[in-house]
């Protein structure tokens, strides 16, 4: 009996091996069920995540459904890790705050606007966006004690608008006291979430005369430069905000810059673009803006318009020629009409390769901030030519009455500021022969 004993033993040895094994191979499976279900999980909860942080900065589906959950702390950590401050230590720069990036048509790569505005008048962008289709570099100037508040408001409006934008760079300036007093620890405090209805978006002015940090006009001019984007990019059209491209002004320039078999006339060319001003009760009858010169003729004809700062400085855009402009035909294409010779105070709008000399950041809110920059673009050997078929307006006419004091041409800090930068000028060029 004992072999037989011995052979049982071994036969219920083996089976409970064997159950043994299969235990912790049912263990094992479940460990691994399990691994997997956290992985896919975790996998999961990533794409969810990566699609509600997209939705929250840069979408909404629906402008008339309000967007609950919007983090402002990640526009503040951007400002942590961008900021720098210009050689005055009197402003904070953000270059690349917000992008909006799509693709753009053939040559549209070609052209860049770049703008400059205060918070207030952020919302004129749209008037840019609507008809220009290329890329578009945007400085904003935000000031005060409650600018935390501005850069709340200006991030929900671009994510409201962005649909309209193609390529379009905003960068941030702001004063040394707004970033002290409103914004240095913004990106360390509990998030601030706002349910946001787009169409009853609107601005609340919170103007703060505690900030007297004067607006840096050049500098904005220059940072929307630098931000320029693509690096297509090769001439830029430099305006104020309040300054609108006609409706067809794009297309116009992208085949006058594209049809043409040398490039070498443009590398030199200032061309300008002559600027109206549309006078506010034609506005406000909501009447149509006009579509081409013929059409802007017939409107100064009727004295609902006229040429830029006309009231203001008419000495400032003198060398354009309004009225050689104006009697010239009019037809669909751009031609050059006339090459002025640059003296000052001349401050056309033109467009012109991206390497001309930039605006000197010492001039703030001042008359001769541009006319300090067409000046040495004419030293250093740029010329100047006005085209025919193509304009830019204003909506309302200019008036003195509106304008602070450094705006005006006899404002004894703007012309003593202008006569130390041309001392400076002869100086620094003293091998040419032209003078401003």
């Amino acid at each position: 009996m004992l072999p037989i004993q011995r052979y049982m033993f071994r036969i219920k040895r083996y089976f409970l091996r064997l159950s043994l094994s299969c235990r912790k191979r049912q263990k094992l499976k479940r460990l691994f069920r399990i691994f997997l279900i956290l992985i896919v999980g975790l996998l999961i909860l990533n794409i969810i995540n990566g699609v509600l942080f997209s939705s929250i900065l840069f979408f909404q589906e629906n402008s008339n459904e309000p967007d609950y959950d919007l983090d402002t702390r990640p526009y503040y950590q951007t400002i942590e890790m961008k900021k720098r401050f210009d050689i005055s230590g009197n402003y904070l720069i953000v270059q690349n705050f917000v992008q909006y990036q799509s693709n753009l048509t053939k040559n549209a790569d070609l052209l860049a606007l770049n703008i400059h505005t205060t918070i207030e008048k952020l919302h004129l962008l749209l008037n840019h966006a609507k008809v220009w289709d290329g890329p578009i570099s945007l400085s904003l100037y935000v000031k005060g004690t409650r600018a935390s508040d501005d850069i709340d408001y200006a991030s929900i409006w671009l994510r409201c608008n962005r649909r309209l934008f193609k390529v379009l760079n905003i960068h941030l300036v702001m004063s040394a006291t707004a970033y002290e007093r409103s914004i240095s620890n913004q990106h360390h405090t509990h998030s601030v979430k706002y349910a946001v209805s787009c169409p009853n978006l609107n601005y609340i002015n919170h103007t703060d005369e505690t900030d007297s940090t004067p607006y840096p006009s050049n500098l904005l001019r220059n940072i929307a430069r630098h931000g320029t984007t693509p690096s297509t990019v090769q001439y830029i059209l430099a305006l104020d905000i309040d300054i609108f491209p006609a409706s067809d002004l794009f297309h116009h320039l992208v085949s006058f810059y594209t049809q043409t078999t040398t490039t070498e006339q443009f590398n030199r060319t200032l061309y300008v673009i002559p600027a109206f001003e549309i006078h506010i009760d034609t506005v406000k009858r909501a009447a149509p803006l006009p579509q081409n010169k013929r059409e802007l003729i017939l409107l100064w004809n009727d004295n609902q318009l006229q040429p830029l700062q006309a009231d203001v400085c008419p000495t400032c855009q003198f060398l354009t020629n309004y009225q050689a402009w104006k009697q010239e035909a009019s037809n669909d294409k751009i031609v050059p009409l006339f090459r002025p010779h640059y003296s000052q105070p001349w401050q056309p709008y033109y467009i012109g390769p991206k390497d001309v000399p930039t605006f000197d950041p010492r001039f703030k809110s001042h008359a001769h901030a541009r006319i300090s920059q067409c000046c040495e673009s004419f030293v250093v050997g740029y010329d100047y030519v006005v085209l025919n078929n193509v304009y830019l307006y204003r909506l309302g006419f200019l008036d003195k009455s509106q304008l602070p004091t450094t705006e005006l041409m006899d404002d004894d800090t703007s012309v003593l500021l202008f006569d130390q930068f041309r001392e400076d000028l002869q100086k620094h060029y003293t091998n040419t022969t032209r003078k401003c």
